[in-house]
């Protein structure tokens, strides 16, 4: 003796229940990057040169960017703001006048680890994992 069950309404809950995940998903993705975008901040801000000016510094305007998409992959920018980013590249890579003074590859190269583990750990923590 075979008994049908019919489900009314499944399909549409399931799409919801997917809906919901990714929404869930994509909130636990922008603050693991948020949060891995802060620790090459703090790297940033410790190596960058500081003049004794009164002007604006480069290390004040240091941040993290909102999350951006480019060709289907999500990411972060770090560095300086639109307000001192144009002085940046004068440190980074030097003037013919002055000798360069990097800090946005030094502190990528000695953070990307760390921050890849926190990005790592982020993700696993928000899904539940």
């Amino acid at each position: 003796m075979a008994s049908e069950i019919k489900l009314q309404g499944v399909d549409d809950l399931l799409v919801a229940l997917r809906a919901k995940l990714q929404k869930g998903a994509a909130r636990v993705e922008k603050n693991a990057l948020k949060a891995a975008g802060e620790v090459m901040v703090e790297e940033m801000r410790k190596r960058v040169r500081v003049s004794n000016r009164t002007s604006r510094h480069i290390r004040d305007d240091i941040k993290v960017s909102g999350v951006r998409t480019k060709d289907g992959i999500k990411y972060v920018a770090v560095g300086p703001g639109k307000k001192t980013g144009w002085r940046s590249h004068f440190l980074e890579f030097g003037t013919k006048k002055m000798a360069a003074h990097p800090f946005v590859y030094p502190s990528f190269h000695e953070k990307r680890d760390e921050a890849l583990q926190i990005l790592a750990d982020e993700m696993r923590k928000g899904l539940g994992g």
